[in-house]
């Protein structure tokens, strides 16, 4: 170690030890003090003044919290003092003085028995308190754990209740003079975009109607529009949709064909096609489609 650490311990060591000298000065003064006061007296009268003085001290340490009980400390020293005035004067007898010294000390005996008490209550209170602390703190911070979880949960529930499509079929149709739909590659005579899929099985998804929106995307990356187009929301955009239809979902693979024809005097262009299938506010699938 340094010398400023050696220097630093011993300064300390000097000052624990001229506390405890002052202490003990202090503490000699009194005794040469009280033995002065009662050098006079007779043997019996001076161990009770002693006896009284030791008393009073021990009064001065008691402290009470409540005021009322405080109160009786303080009358009990005032006793005290009154009691030494007595002893100091031999015209009291004795034994009174000794019988007033005993009930003193009984009932310091009491009120140091109730502060035991009274500490040890609160020390019971106090950890009763902090237990109770903890486990409030506890319950909170499992109650912010099953939040979380539940939280985490309801999102991995809705996402596993989303819909999902799969084996799409599209076609490009025509209709001839006698009403039957043809099915064609050529973009000059495409009529009607059909375009049939799958939505699977999904046991976490709520049975019940169903609505689907389709967008089909010309080759110049526009939404064809027809007389059910519209706008929704997905992913949390507006998207624009070219045909809309219901169906009825019953948590088993549905199969589904949706049929879009363009406003009249529309032209289909040579080139790919995308098509987007929507529902419930989500993108579920999507496929193309070339036409010459």
């Amino acid at each position: 170690m340094s010398n400023k650490v050696y220097i630093a311990i011993i300064a300390v060591l000097l000052g624990a030890v001229g506390l405890m000298a002052y202490n003990l000065n202090k503490k000699e003064k009194e005794i040469v003090y009280i033995s002065q006061e009662y050098a006079n007296l007779d043997t019996e009268r001076q161990d009770l003044a002693v006896e009284l003085e030791g008393m009073k001290m021990q009064y001065d340490t008691l402290t009470f919290a409540n005021s009322e009980m405080q109160s009786k400390i303080d009358e009990q020293e005032n006793e005290l003092s009154a009691l030494l005035k007595k002893v100091k004067n031999k015209d009291y007898d004795i034994k009174k003085l000794k019988a007033e010294a005993e009930t003193l000390r009984g009932i310091m005996k009491n009120y140091i028995k109730q502060i035991d008490s009274l500490n040890k209550a609160n020390a019971q209170l106090t950890a009763e308190r902090n237990a109770e602390a903890q486990r409030a703190n506890s319950a909170e911070a499992r109650g912010e754990e099953l939040a979380t979880e539940l939280s985490t949960s309801k999102e991995m529930n809705a996402k596993g209740s989303i819909l999902s499509t799969g084996e799409f079929q599209n076609l490009a149709l025509f209709e001839r003079s006698n009403g039957k739909q043809v099915d064609t590659d050529r973009a000059a005579k495409t009529e009607i975009i059909k375009s049939c899929f799958k939505i699977r099985k999904n046991p976490i998804a709520k049975p019940g109607t169903r609505t689907l929106d389709m967008a089909v995307i010309g080759p110049d990356g526009k939404v064809i529009t027809g007389k059910k187009s519209g706008t929704t929301k997905a992913n949390g955009a507006d998207v624009q949709y070219s045909e809309r239809r219901e169906v009825e979902y019953q948590q088993s693979d549905t199969d589904v064909c949706i049929y879009f024809s363009a406003k009249e005097g529309f032209v289909f262009q040579k080139g790919n096609y995308k098509i987007f299938i929507y529902e419930g506010g989500n993108m579920i699938g999507s496929s193309s489609l070339t036409l010459k």
